[in-house]
């Protein structure tokens, strides 16, 4: 009798290791996966940040450039560089690039 209680016993504790190491790379492969989302949406978070910089940039630029074509018209009005409107179109150009 004591051998033909040894075979079950040794397959469940078998399928009970077996069943631990399942479940253990299971879990580890959420936990990495888990990992990599939470990268990415820290990366998209950074560029989200960074456009709304280049946004502020273009913005500054564009001011800037108004700023200094009332300024020179004013100063010399037979002058006319017409900056706002280069750099809009400057601008313009790098977005669809």
């Amino acid at each position: 009798m004591p051998q033909n209680t040894i075979v079950p016993i040794m397959s469940g504790v078998f399928v009970s290791i077996m069943s631990g190491i399942v479940i253990m790379l299971v879990k580890r492969g959420w936990t990495k996966k888990e990992a990599e989302l939470n990268r990415i949406k820290d990366l998209e978070d950074q560029l989200n940040d960074v456009r709304k910089s280049l946004w502020t940039i273009k913005k500054t630029l564009l001011i800037s450039a108004k700023i200094l074509d009332e300024q020179t018209e004013r100063e010399h009005p037979e002058l006319s560089s017409n900056l706002e409107d280069i750099a809009s179109e400057l601008l313009g150009e790098s977005n669809k690039g």
